[in-house]
């Protein structure tokens, strides 16, 4: 079971059609959050990750990979205050 979680692989057999693509666009503006601690530069305490920041990345996870890389580092800093 732990081999199946940390080393699940998957073939890719294609992509599906364009009716299904999704994609978001804009939101907070990068150069307005501290990119060491997600905090933002306005707002002392106000932390952001995720797609509500103006970030688009490429398909394939890279965009479920900064949400969860941003997440971690803004809980980290919230809760340590940093």
């Amino acid at each position: 079971i732990c081999n199946i979680l940390t080393d699940w692989r998957f073939k890719i057999r294609g992509s599906k059609s364009w009716p299904s693509a999704q994609v978001t666009a804009g939101g907070v503006d990068t150069d307005q959050v501290n990119p060491f601690t997600m905090e933002s530069i306005l707002v002392k305490g106000l932390y952001f990750c995720g797609e509500i920041l103006d970030i688009d990345g490429s398909c394939g996870g890279f965009n479920l990979q900064w949400a969860w890389s941003s997440g971690y580092v803004a809980g980290e800093s919230a809760a340590t205050g940093h």
